[in-house]
């Protein structure tokens, strides 16, 4: 808890000094090197920022002056939108309880660093301390009035560092041209006043050019460090004008008040009252302990309940299903055998069939063998006839020509009577017997 006031402690000291410092130093160098080395490097320029050492001093304590100045107006620039973006965000049509600041202190720690820093933001959370720590709203607009008194005196002291800077500068100068006189005077040789006094008076003025210009240098820096001092000063106390007011239209009137100054009872009446509602917030929350109590057992008892009678409907249940299925068994068994028997006389007349049928199958294939057998001799005659009909063909036609051509048609007439005879023989295939006037004309 001790580190960290000092810790914003040191970062105030830093941010008011070290900054502008380490800001002001780094403009001044950037100076001098323009002046050196860039376009500032004029005869002009030189003469009164670079020709004796105070003008160096005095150029380096200007830039500091003047970047604390700009750091100044950028944060009173910034401080300007919370004015609008900050609010508690209550309905002020109503008052409060003073227990709310807890709630209000904790939005506010939830905001921005900027925020929180600002002169609104660190205004409203010491008057809501305030009102927390004391209990009650009496003497807030008082304490409001306090808190602007301080920020009016944290405004001045913001300002040290440059007061010191308009202070000193003039000072600077002046140190300077007492300086360059002292240089000057001492400068003079009197045997070269008698020799020469145009030259002697020229060294003596050059000298004293030297000490008034860092007065002169000085002064008018002086002058814009104060003028712009002045400009910043006015616009943060029109901040610090729209704080105030801002402040006051938040808080005041937002909290309820039991009592007055004016009355030595309302803090004593506010204590009993407090009491008295601390009380009975005792006996209501013991109350709804009692009726929790009550309303556990109740359902405990109610579960016992439950849990019976579910186990007795279980019982009667399974009960009531054994039997079922008991009588459910006995019918599917009885309805089984009913089926086998059924099964088993289809079973038999199916097996007689299967039987005639395979006595039957066994004489077709017997009829359909001897079939095969007269089928293969008519097939093995048939061959031997077509043979015999290209043998006589081939005969014919050798003989077609020949004397003794009656003969060979007694011959193959005897032939064909044989063969019919042969053929004749065969059951069912008389009518295949060749003619012989048909072979006698086919020979003609």
């Amino acid at each position: 808890m001790t580190r960290s006031p000092q810790r914003n402690t040191l970062m105030a000291i830093v941010g008011n000094l070290g900054w502008p410092l380490l800001l002001g130093l780094g403009a001044s160098g950037v100076f001098y090197t323009l002046l050196f080395q860039g376009p500032l490097n004029t005869p002009f320029a030189h003469r009164y920022f670079a020709s004796h050492p105070v003008a160096y001093a005095e150029v380096a304590m200007f830039s500091v002056g003047l970047a604390a100045l700009i750091l100044k107006l950028a944060n009173v620039l910034g401080q300007q939108q919370w004015l609008e973006r900050l609010r508690l965000g209550d309905d002020r049509r109503r008052t409060i309880p003073v227990e709310h600041c807890s709630d209000h202190l904790d939005r506010l720690a939830a905001l921005p660093a900027a925020a929180r820093n600002s002169y609104l933001g660190r205004r409203l959370h010491d008057a809501l301390e305030f009102v927390e720590r004391k209990g009650s709203a009496e003497g807030l607009e008082d304490e409001l009035k306090y808190l602007a008194d301080l920020d009016a005196a944290r405004q001045q002291d913001s300002y040290a560092l440059v007061r010191i800077i308009s202070w000193a500068t003039p000072m600077l100068g002046f140190l300077g041209t007492v300086i360059g006189i002292t240089q000057a005077l001492g400068d003079l040789n009197p045997a070269e006043m008698a020799s020469s006094i145009e030259s002697a008076m020229n060294r003596f003025t050059a000298g004293l050019y030297v000490a008034f210009d860092t007065t002169t240098v000085a002064l008018t820096m002086a002058i814009v460090l104060m003028f712009i001092q002045f400009l910043i000063d006015r616009i943060e106390s029109q901040l610090l004008a729209a704080v105030d007011d801002r402040v006051s239209g938040e808080l005041v009137g937002r909290f309820e008040q039991l009592g007055t100054s004016a009355d030595p009872h309302a803090a004593s009446i506010e204590r009993t009252g407090q009491a008295m509602l601390r009380a009975v917030e005792h006996l209501v929350e013991r109350q709804v302990e009692l009726w929790q109590a009550g309303l556990d057992a109740a359902q405990q008892r109610w579960s016992g309940l439950v849990d019976t009678a579910g186990q007795h409907q279980t019982r009667v249940l399974a009960a009531a299903l054994e039997q079922s299925l008991d009588r459910h068994a006995r019918a599917l068994a009885e309805a089984e055998q009913q089926s086998a028997q059924q099964v088993e006389a289809r079973w038999q007349q199916w097996q007689q069939s299967l039987d005639s049928g395979a006595e039957l199958l066994r004489g077709q294939q017997a009829e359909m063998a001897r079939q095969n057998e007269l089928l293969a001799q008519v097939v093995q005659v048939t061959g031997d006839v077509i043979t015999l009909e290209r043998t006589l063909n081939d005969n014919l036609h050798a003989l077609a020509g020949a004397k003794h051509f009656e003969e060979t048609v007694m011959s193959l007439s005897a032939t064909i009577h044989l063969l019919n005879a042969r053929l004749g023989h065969l059951p069912g295939h008389a009518a295949s017997a060749l003619d012989l006037k048909a072979t006698k004309e086919r020979a003609a």
